[in-house]
């Protein structure tokens, strides 16, 4: 689970990026999150919402609708029925907040978001859910981000000096030339 994990939280960060949802679902990787959610396992529950919210709040079509035709809205409902069942979930507070985010966003699909509040507007569990907000909801898990970054190349450094553009070498301080 472990692995598991640390697969989410990079996913988490390609996600983030420009493109990042287009790339998920020309992978299949909505399938994937969501066999992740449907597991429920402790440590991977949170992370695997906290993915799929981000990858649905791209609002990108094909991710979307992927989402919606592999039941995720009666997935994440079942899942927030269990209520205390969850109990054993690392971060349960936060599992709901995200499942929710996750259905709210797909109820505004432009092509499926009726649909979603068919299914809605008939279950029980979301009329407790859907007036919670959580704008200012914090985690209490660890906040763990992920970088990142090329290696500094130390040639253009040089030119960039040798230029007379860029920061003084030792000096920490920038200098240019006009």
């Amino acid at each position: 689970e472990e692995v598991e994990v640390r697969v989410l939280t990079l996913l988490r960060v390609l996600l983030k990026a420009e493109g990042g949802a287009e790339a998920l679902a020309a992978a299949s990787g909505v399938r994937a999150l969501l066999g992740t959610v449907k597991a429920r396992k402790a440590k991977s529950l949170t992370p695997a919402l906290d993915a799929l919210k981000l990858a649905v709040g791209h609002k990108v079509g094909a991710v979307n609708r992927a989402a919606i035709d592999l039941g995720a809205v009666q997935q994440l409902l079942e899942m927030l029925e269990q209520g205390a069942g969850l109990s054993y979930i690392d971060d349960v507070t936060a599992a709901r907040v995200h499942a929710i985010e996750v259905i709210k966003t797909l109820a505004e699909d432009p092509d499926k978001g009726h649909q979603v509040s068919v299914v809605l507007e008939s279950s029980p569990t979301w009329q407790s859910c859907k007036g919670q907000r959580h704008d200012l909801f914090i985690s209490r898990g660890p906040q763990v981000e992920l970088r990142i970054a090329d290696a500094p190349d130390p040639q253009p450094a040089a030119a960039a000096a040798a230029s007379g553009v860029g920061p003084e070498p030792g000096s920490g301080i920038a200098r240019s030339v006009l």
